[in-house]
């Protein structure tokens, strides 16, 4: 559990010919930006790159660099896991990292497991996005759209720069990529302000749906397949969910939970001050951060709520 000097890194990525780069499962903002900015930084250095990424929303396609993500063809000299907590949340792409030469693991979850050959884990760290920043400055160019990329992660990953751990070294890497000319505020309104009437129906029924629990210090909602497909939307379109149930007043634990198969249930939670939600998921084998975390639950929707309010009842 100890990292490698950033150093280390970018001599075994100086060494490499052939790189593939991937991201966590369900990938958001910042391991979207992360992956597509380092992809397009090594391949203007005249690597051979291709990012694993499982499919996307289409508010995300305001990242350049969506021509890296295609299937692996052959092993890599070197494989490079971005905003991973651990091998299992690499999904598909974890074949290729087991065949790859090199593995290194660059992550800002407080919860990673060190499971590359080199790591590199900053827990403190706004984002993914600002830790590859770091690697890039100095040593890569950063072009309008690296950084493009890399804004958006920042942005994704902190709330807009609300949460606690947005740094006065995360503004400094944003005031450096806004330098390069990057359009800023449509990316912050792709995110923050812009969805599909699908997602905007998708959010409603979800809030419908939620309920207070323990006097009001836990807020829960769940949504099912049925009542996604009602709305004609995905399960790529839930991300808001859980920042609007975090923000009820006197909740101190807020749970989004969503029905993948009739086995399988993905939760996010979110914790204030005192609440640590990352040991919450790593009861159910997940990880993440201690106010914002998630985890896969193979069991039923109701009874995956029923697992997760017995847990946070033991939490409170």
């Amino acid at each position: 559990m100890q990292n490698n000097t950033k150093q280390e890194i970018l001599e075994k990525i100086a060494q490499a010919k052939t790189i593939q780069i991937a991201g966590h499962t369900n990938p958001d903002g910042d391991a979207i930006g992360a992956c597509l900015a380092f992809g397009l930084a090594l391949e203007k250095a005249g690597k051979d790159v291709t990012v694993l990424l499982e499919h996307y929303a289409p508010k995300y396609d305001v990242i350049p660099g969506k021509h890296l993500v295609k299937e692996a063809a052959a092993k890599a000299d070197l494989f490079l896991a971005l905003d991973c907590g651990d091998e299992g949340r690499l999904g598909a792409a974890a074949d290729w990292f087991h065949q790859a030469d090199v593995t290194i693991n660059i992550d800002h979850h407080s919860s990673n497991t060190y499971y590359g050959q080199y790591n590199y884990v900053e827990g403190a760290s706004s984002s993914t996005s600002e830790i590859v920043y770091g690697f890039l400055e100095g040593n890569y160019p950063v072009d309008k759209d690296m950084a493009a990329g890399l804004y958006a992660g920042l942005i994704y990953d902190t709330g807009g720069f609300r949460h606690s751990s947005t740094s006065p070294n995360t503004m400094r890497v944003a005031g450096a990529l806004m330098e390069t000319g990057i359009p800023f505020t449509d990316i912050y309104n792709r995110f923050f302000d812009s969805r599909s009437f699908s997602e905007m129906k998708i959010m409603g029924q979800a809030l419908e749906n939620a309920k207070l629990y323990f006097d009001g210090k836990v807020v829960c909602a769940t949504i099912t397949s049925a009542e996604i497909a009602a709305c004609n939307g995905t399960n790529k379109e839930l991300d808001a969910i859980i920042n609007y149930l975090k923000g009820v007043q006197g909740a101190e634990v807020a749970c989004f939970l969503y029905e993948k198969t009739e086995t399988e249930v993905k939760a996010s939670f979110r914790g204030a001050d005192g609440r640590d939600v990352c040991a919450l998921a790593q009861k159910f084998g997940g990880g993440g951060h201690v106010k914002a975390a998630g985890c896969t639950i193979a069991a039923p929707i109701d009874k995956a709520k029923e697992m997760v309010l017995a847990e946070i009842e033991k939490m409170l």
